[in-house]
């Protein structure tokens, strides 16, 4: 489809970011414009309806994107071994992602996790927007 507006990876990141396990995001491929959606969001302008038109597309939920699966591998690929046993035993139980990240803090590492997150987001991005048939750009750093 050549009439979809491309997009640029970082957008669709970013928006995957904010995805909560209550909310959906609709990427519109005439305008190129994001629409987000909850139940518990009401905008008197957005009909769900209108969501089943063939222009919008539907990002990654929330559990499709795994983050907790995102951080498992960044802790495999630490080269330090006692970082990476400290990471590991911080993301066993119940409250792992606070834990996670003051480890995160404790073993300076948490510049390597937002790039490592951050370019893990920008692959689910590509890969999306590969599936779905909408041309995307890469935006230039800086």
């Amino acid at each position: 489809m050549s009439d979809k507006v491309s997009l640029y990876l970082k957008d669709v990141a970013q928006e995957m970011e904010a995805l909560n396990s209550e909310s959906s995001i609709f990427y519109n491929t005439e305008t190129g414009e994001f629409v987000f959606y909850s139940e518990n969001y009401s905008d008197d302008d957005t009909n769900p309806d209108e969501f089943e038109a063939e222009k919008y597309v539907c990002l990654p939920s929330h559990y499709d994107i795994h983050e907790y699966g995102i951080t498992r591998k960044f802790v495999e690929n630490v080269d330090n071994s006692r970082k990476q046993e400290l990471l590991a035993v911080a993301l066993e139980g119940k409250g792992a992602f606070r834990r996670f990240k003051d480890t995160l803090c404790r073993v300076d590492l948490r510049e390597e996790w937002f790039a490592f997150r951050d370019q893990a987001f920008i692959e689910l991005a590509r890969e999306w927007s590969e599936e779905n048939e909408i041309p995307y750009k890469v935006k230039k750093s800086g």
